[in-house]
């Protein structure tokens, strides 16, 4: 961000600014003052990357969702990020160096994983790992679709090294492929050592049976269901991540296990 000339900011204001509107998980934890962004011998910036999100589709359509799929995004989160895609990609057509990248589900050692049940509680990976019924929401065949940090990192410095194709252009970072809800319970049971144990339940039932703030986060993550391709950041950025979806859980989770 650049402040306006005479304008003061202070990391405390700002981290209470970014608290009230994202995820505690989204809030940056390191800040770094810089005296100018770097530019040319013109005076210009030579490239602005900007971290997006799969959230500016809304719900999926056809799947996997491209990036060239129409936006209907929802939620506070998603509609802002979509109104700044939108301003940058405009913005390039007039000669501005930016490039958008939209990453999933961000997981890595000491991250909280978005679980089976599509929120953040840790408690349903204890549950699997005693081998006891989890419950999901409907059919369990809604989605998610994880990226692990150091895919993004590595999504970033594909765009700076192709430069050239990057510029005016928006990105999926996504793993390979996304996970259904079943599927990532019914894998994880068998990585922990234990046979799946399943129970489907409709959501507005399965509601009752959790936390509100679980309910939520759920209900989010199961209507957006994303489904990204990665074939256009493969082919002109040349992106190709190193973790699966289950890999990068499975990660985490072993950080997060005593």
């Amino acid at each position: 961000m650049t402040l306006a000339e005479g304008a003061e900011l202070d990391i405390e204001s700002l981290v209470e600014h970014l608290s009230k509107r994202l995820a505690r998980y989204k809030v940056p934890r390191t800040y770094f003052w810089v005296d100018s962004l770097p530019r040319n011998a013109l005076g210009k910036v030579q490239h602005f990357l900007h971290c997006g999100t799969i959230w500016v589709h809304g719900h999926s359509v056809e799947v996997p969702t491209t990036e060239s799929a129409p936006r209907s995004p929802f939620g506070d989160y998603g509609i802002r990020k979509a109104a700044i895609e939108r301003y940058l990609i405009r913005e390039a057509e007039s000669g501005f160096p930016a490039t958008v990248l939209h990453p999933g589900h961000l997981v890595g050692p000491g991250w909280n994983p978005i679980n089976p049940q599509g929120n953040f509680n840790p408690e349903v990976f204890a549950t699997l790992a005693r081998g006891e019924e989890l419950a999901l929401p409907n059919l369990g065949m809604e989605t998610v679709h994880h990226v692990h940090a150091d895919d993004v990192a590595r999504a970033f410095v594909c765009a700076l090294q192709q430069r050239e194709a990057a510029l005016g252009q928006a990105f999926h970072v996504v793993s390979p492929r996304a996970l259904t809800l079943r599927g990532y319970a019914e894998r994880t049971s068998e990585w922990l050592g234990q046979k799946p144990r399943l129970r489907f339940v409709p959501y507005d039932e399965w509601k009752s049976a959790v936390g509100e703030r679980d309910a939520r986060v759920t209900y989010d993550h199961i209507s957006h269901s994303p489904n990204c391709s990665i074939e256009k950041a493969s082919a002109l950025l040349g992106y190709t991540p190193r973790y699966t979806s289950l890999a990068a859980i499975q990660e985490c989770i072993a950080h997060l296990r005593p």
